[in-house]
């Protein structure tokens, strides 16, 4: 039952009550159903936000009583790649570096064939053909970039060229496939050019100014008691930061090898997401902090290329993939969003998707049960959120 101010705040949104409870019981189906462990979403529409729930299981294991809460924090993985391309765009307002450039003109490693002709916008767009995520291709013995960064001696004395020894799949500019390398790049050329390494910029000119307290890449401390746990060994490791033990901060500054968390490092909470979700929708303002240029939002979110980008990662078979240099811009018969609406996922388990026709921002994370994706959770939530609208 929705109280007084629930009900007003669904009435200002023109948002349908018994869509809002359906989306409930469809959350709480995936979980009866162990396709999902928990759920936690929040919606807003015109700046505001008018929906929050969570339900199910805090942890991955199945005797766990602790429930999901509106506030847990959860690793949103490549929704990051939302931030590293906000920051490059930042770059670019302030004439430090343009999408057209040559990544060989800010990184050395890259001045070499076949690496030559990759530009910026080809790193935001996955167009660059460098090193595909792992599972993207069919490949018995495919090796990932993180293979040849780890694994190999030439990661310890320069991780960029170690990342780049897989050379390049297709043609520059020819195909979408997805690298997450590719962003950890972007965080390279991010550090080149300021100074700053990747994770702090974002945190100092993106996350602090927009008051995203329960966002970060170093966990705090004092917030891991508040993350959800998807495996034994996280368990372990946040017991462990939560008695002082041992900080984030100080494992990764002992680690050999140092790259930035840009492709999918960071962890948050869905209505710190709504905050930066809100001033994409803004066109780069937010409660008056101004994070990016007007027309900086609308080239990032437009198409990048307009011919059809034949997307061959997970089987898809050649099929068009709209691409923005920054966001997902897939728009097809399983979408219920507006043409135009822009987003990232994360691993699948959780989404940031902003619809600039209907000034809707909706998160959501849904931790599958033992990892096994399920489409219901990406395309069955979309469905149910976007039939409230009034």
């Amino acid at each position: 039952m929705l109280s007084s101010t629930e009900l007003s705040k669904l009435n200002e949104a023109n948002y349908r009550e018994d869509r809002l409870e359906a989306l409930n019981h469809f959350y709480e189906d995936l979980c009866d159903q162990k396709v999902a462990d928990g759920y936690i979403y929040s919606l807003s529409r015109y700046g505001k936000i008018f929906a929050n729930g969570a339900g199910g299981r805090f942890s991955y294991e199945e005797d766990s009583t602790q429930e999901m809460k509106t506030d847990t924090i959860f690793r949103i993985a490549s929704i990051t790649k939302l931030f590293t391309a906000t920051a490059i765009w930042q770059l670019a307002d302030d004439g430090k570096i343009f999408m057209g450039q040559p990544v060989s003109s800010i990184l050395p490693e890259f001045d070499a064939e076949p690496f030559k002709p990759i530009t910026i916008a080809h790193l935001l767009t996955h167009t660059s053909g460098i090193a595909p995520d792992h599972g993207t291709i069919s490949d018995t013995y495919y090796k990932s970039a993180w293979w040849y960064i780890y694994e190999s001696e030439l990661g310890k004395e320069n991780w960029i060229k170690a990342g780049l020894s897989y050379g390049i799949r297709f043609p520059v500019g020819t195909q979408w496939m997805y690298s997450s390398f590719g962003y950890v790049v972007l965080g390279a050329i991010i550090e080149k050019i300021t100074g700053v390494f990747a994770e702090d910029y974002i945190m100092n000119n993106i996350v602090k100014p927009l008051g995203m307290t329960d966002t970060f890449f170093d966990i705090p401390p004092e917030k891991a008691g508040r993350i959800a746990i998807r495996s034994e060994e996280a368990k372990e490791y946040l017991q462990k930061l939560q008695t002082g033990e041992i900080t984030d901060e100080e494992r990764k500054s002992d680690e050999e090898i140092k790259t930035p968390g840009t492709g999918g490092g960071m962890y948050s909470t869905v209505n710190d997401l709504q905050k930066f979700g809100i001033m994409l929708l803004n066109q780069g303002e937010y409660e008056g902090s101004h994070i990016l240029s007007r027309m900086a939002v609308q080239k990032m979110t437009k198409r990048f290329n307009s011919e059809k980008l034949p997307n061959y990662a997970w089987g898809d078979g050649g099929v068009d993939r709209p691409y923005g240099l920054g966001p997902d811009l897939r728009y097809n018969v399983s979408t219920s969003y507006s043409e135009g609406t822009f987003f990232h996922e994360g691993w699948g388990s959780c989404s940031l998707v902003i619809d600039p026709v209907e000034k809707l921002v909706a998160v959501w994370y849904i931790p599958f049960h033992n990892h096994i994706w399920d489409g219901r959770a990406i395309f069955g939530t979309n469905n149910v959120i976007w039939s409230g609208l009034e």
